[in-house]
């Protein structure tokens, strides 16, 4: 266990300062206390505001808000508003939204809400300095003006985007990362297809873009993700075994196509369209890959649970991953995918009633992706 991650050093560098700046300024153990918990309290409202900016930009200049997630840990409950999911969480200090092109001009429309992100932000610390003195606001201001510096930093990582990035690294784009841009808001419209389950109706939207575009990241992740919508994980798995041998990709490309390979390359032996032997051990080291690259290992809880499954035969940790996949998945398709595994597993367990109950949510999700169907088939048999 690794006693002084990143986090922790930094977090320990701002007590050390605060502490500091309350010797100097002879407030005493008092003074340290109510300077921390500015800092403490900064550091949570510099991110909310940049958020808060960002969603504001966003629905102000026509972006595609596909998910909020209001606080971290375990999730509470989930509400549709739209087209948008609102996800509360157990502990609500923070603030996290996905968000992505839905028209043209689409890198205008982003760098628009990059801005809205930033003047909100900026906007903080410019209150907090002119607030006045006290411990309190030493602290807050000590946290608030490096923070918003890193954020303006660009940044560009699995599922994630800084503010910066999008002020001065989307302007920079040009080529195929802009055309890869540019793709998303097709890409946005097919999966927007997908998740009422209008298959023909996204395939003849990634068609469209197959046609223009075919050697974009963008493309091929949504042809290997109408593969999925159709069952074919063989096809998509040696589609993207291909494309990662072939394609130059950069660390973050790269660890999304990992990550998309451990995943359909499991779904693959379970549907018995690849031997296990062989495309096991590569959905792990693909696995493993993907987040020495950076992407977010809960992410993958849910491959993780269907790999113990399928390598190890150990349900009661498949049951656990699941769960915690399902309860971190975004879309409607991840969700019922991780609720399949998790009802599976529970079926390995001998708890069919419980088996039934998660499949009921995967259905609830999407009762037409082909792993709900599969295990409703393999439970109707088993019951």
């Amino acid at each position: 266990m690794r006693l002084l991650r990143p986090w922790m050093v930094v977090a320990l560098l701002g007590l050390l300062a605060v502490g500091a700046l309350e010797v100097a300024a002879g407030t005493g153990l008092g003074g340290f206390a109510a300077g921390a918990l500015g800092a403490l309290l900064g550091v949570i409202a510099l991110p909310i505001a940049t958020q808060l900016g960002l969603l504001l930009g966003a629905a102000v200049f026509g972006l595609r808000i596909r998910h909020v997630v209001i606080g971290s840990l375990r999730g509470v409950r989930t509400w549709q508003l739209g087209r948008t999911a609102v996800t509360l969480r157990a502990l609500p200090v923070t603030l996290a939204s996905e968000i992505g092109p839905w028209r043209g001009p689409v890198v205008l429309r982003c760098w628009l809400a990059g801005v809205c992100s930033a003047l909100a932000g900026i906007g903080l610390v410019g209150v907090s300095w002119a607030a006045g003195g006290g411990s309190f606001w030493r602290g807050w201001v000590l946290a608030v003006t490096p923070l918003m510096l890193y954020k303006l930093w660009p940044r560009r990582a699995a599922l994630t985007t800084s503010t910066g990035w999008l002020l001065f690294g989307l302007p920079r784009m040009s080529g195929d990362d802009r055309d890869e841009f540019r793709a998303g808001a097709v890409a946005s419209r097919a999966h927007e297809l997908l998740r009422t389950g209008q298959v023909e109706a996204a395939q003849q939207a990634v068609d469209r873009l197959a046609a223009t575009h075919p050697a974009l990241n963008t493309t091929v992740n949504c042809r290997i993700t109408m593969h999925e919508a159709r069952g074919d994980f063989a096809e998509a798995a040696l589609f993207l075994i291909t494309h990662i041998s072939a394609a130059e990709l950069g660390p973050r490309e790269m660890s999304y196509a990992l990550a998309g390979l451990a995943g359909v390359g499991c779904s693959a032996v379970e549907a018995g369209q690849l031997p296990a032997e062989e495309m096991l051990p590569v959905a792990k080291k693909a696995l493993d890959d993907a987040v020495r690259l950076g992407f977010p290992a809960y992410q993958l809880s849910g491959t993780k649970a269907l790999l113990a499954l399928l390598e190890d035969g150990a349900p009661e940790e498949a049951a656990r991953l699941a769960a915690l996949g399902a309860d971190h998945a975004t879309s409607p398709m991840s969700k019922a995918d991780d609720y399949a595994t998790l009802a599976r597993a529970q079926m390995l367990l001998r708890d069919n009633a419980g088996a039934r109950a998660s499949l009921d949510k995967a259905e609830a999700q999407a009762a037409w992706w082909p792993r709900v169907r599969q295990v409703r088939e393999r439970l109707s048999v088993a019951g």
